[in-house]
């Protein structure tokens, strides 16, 4: 039997790193239990909460271990993967996610091997090679795979305490926050190419949105019902509800056969009254939409494909609805025009959702803004992977710092500086905690408490 121990960062960036799940690594250790049976040993080494420096303390020795690379954890598992060679020499290190495929010569300087793109049937047959001595340092699907055709992901690799837990479907008025809950993603990937997102660069890895089937949907929430007490699911699929009125239609009946409450976010063009109406009546308590801006110039610049006016649309249909809308918006975007301080404020004004996520703008690695810089009016962007994580209101007193630097003449006129942004981000933040509006708040109340 060969053990294989599959690594989560501390996620320490991240205000509650145990609000999310790790999707990918129950995904991949259920399949491999499901292909190789009692061949291995599999664990899954959670390393969220840990200070770093203790973190080694609870990896244990494996033959193999796995990662999933993404460049905000590149350091910090870089600094593991250096440790366990020291201390585990004859151990293999294989790792897959955004990073190691989009920065292939980069990753393999450290890992024994890539899998490269949907990982199901490569890290199957790395790991077999693994027995047989022939690791290979890349593995590579030749086409994308069948989301159907695997058990659903098993969550049997953490405790139950972390896997079920109150407060992920907390609503504004805070009437549901011991609701036990869990989260779930019942797609993969995304259609869409918005230039500051990292996936269209991974298109050709995992093309397009496919969605579970409703009947295996509906059998992954009683699994999690029978085995976990769940009452609620917060959903963390790119687009929670499919394109398409039939498929939507179908989803949505599917998650109401089972009775639980949910949430999860969609685009603002994904929405019609019809589905609004039905979303409601399978417990959907709360939707986000990407909004991201109140000036069309900035979303077509950025290249997102919707429009400002169908956003205030969206919002009123779910509203009437019943359902809570929550909007998240992203200060500092390439071409803002001079008053998108007062034109943010009308849009909230006008429109009067429930909450408002406004984070600041980073430039991450694998967009389209970070690969071509120049095109957007910036003269440079910061390389540390560590400070690519920037939400104000995380912690007591976090400094802002912005991870680029706008050109003072740009395609579109005017380059914001720094300091500008700042107070930019800062007027808009201040504008929403008046109005009782702050998402970001109502999450780090409920941690405090």
């Amino acid at each position: 039997m060969i053990s294989v121990g599959f690594i989560l960062p501390s996620s320490d960036y991240l205000h509650d790193p145990f609000r999310g799940d790790p999707h990918t690594h129950f995904q991949i250790l259920t399949v491999l239990e499901d292909q190789l049976g009692d061949r291995v040993d599999l664990s899954l080494i959670d390393l969220r909460g840990i200070e770093r420096r203790f973190a080694f303390y609870h990896i244990p020795k494996c033959d193999v271990y796995l990662y999933s690379l993404y460049s905000l954890d590149f350091d910090e598992l870089i600094s593991v993967v250096t440790y366990l060679r020291k201390r585990f020499p004859a151990s293999r290190h294989i790792t897959g996610g955004p990073h190691a495929c989009l920065y292939q010569s980069d990753s393999l300087k450290f890992f024994d091997s890539l899998i490269i793109g949907e990982g199901e049937l490569s890290i199957v047959e790395a790991v077999t090679d693994v027995v047989c001595g022939n690791l290979k340092p890349l593995y590579k699907q030749s086409k994308s795979v069948d989301i159907n055709q695997f058990p659903f992901p098993k969550r049997k690799y953490l405790p139950a305490s972390t896997v079920a837990r109150p407060g992920l479907l907390a609503t504004k008025i805070k009437q549901r926050e011991v609701m036990l809950s869990t989260t779930a993603m019942f797609s993969r990937g995304c259609p869409y190419s918005c230039s500051f997102c990292a996936m269209p660069a991974l298109k050709s890895f995992s093309p397009g949105i496919r969605y579970r089937r409703p009947d295996l949907i509906e059998e992954e929430i009683e699994y999690l019902k029978l085995e976990y007490g769940i009452q609620g699911i917060s959903m963390l699929d790119e687009i929670g509800i499919p394109p398409g009125r039939e498929s939507a239609i179908r989803h949505l009946e599917a998650i109401g056969r089972t009775g639980i409450k949910w949430r999860t976010q969609i685009r603002v063009d994904g929405i019609t009254p019809e589905i609004a109406e039905l979303a409601s009546e399978s417990g959907c308590l709360t939707l986000s939409l990407g909004c991201e801006s109140p000036s069309q110039r900035v979303l077509d610049v950025c290249n997102k494909k919707v429009s400002v006016e169908r956003s205030k649309q969206t919002i009123q249909i779910l509203k009437a609805n019943g359902i809570e809308v929550r909007v998240y918006l992203v200060s500092g975007l390439p071409a803002e025009p001079e008053d998108i301080v007062k034109q943010t404020k009308q849009f909230i004004d006008e429109t009067q959702p429930d909450l408002v996520m406004c984070s600041m703008f980073t430039v991450r690695p694998g967009t389209d803004i970070y690969d071509n810089p120049s095109l957007y009016g910036i003269k440079s962007v910061t390389r540390d992977y560590k400070k690519m994580m920037n939400l104000q209101n995380r912690y007591d007193n976090e400094e802002i710092q912005w991870t680029f630097e706008y050109k003072k003449e740009t395609p579109w006129g005017r380059g914001f500086h720094k300091e500008e942004l700042t107070a930019n981000f800062n007027e808009i933040l201040s504008f929403i905690k008046d109005r009782g509006m702050d998402s970001a708040s109502l999450y780090y109340d409920l941690f405090k408490n």
